[in-house]
């Protein structure tokens, strides 16, 4: 049970990444401070890829 729930906050890590980089993106479009938008996305992202298969999320 333990493992599951790992995996799937690393899941919700890695899809919160990708939420915060899509703001990134559009910051860096419009001429905004988005180095910090970009440094936390790419944390959350290797964070949650990293709990993912670590914990063997697409192996039930």
């Amino acid at each position: 049970m333990k493992r599951y729930l790992l995996a799937l906050i690393g899941l919700i890590l890695f899809s919160s990444g990708l939420c915060i980089f899509g703001e990134a993106i559009i910051s860096k479009y419009q001429n905004t401070n988005w180095f910090f938008l970009g440094t936390i996305s790419l944390i959350l992202i290797n964070a949650g890829m990293g709990l993912m298969i670590k914990n063997k999320w697409g192996k039930f």
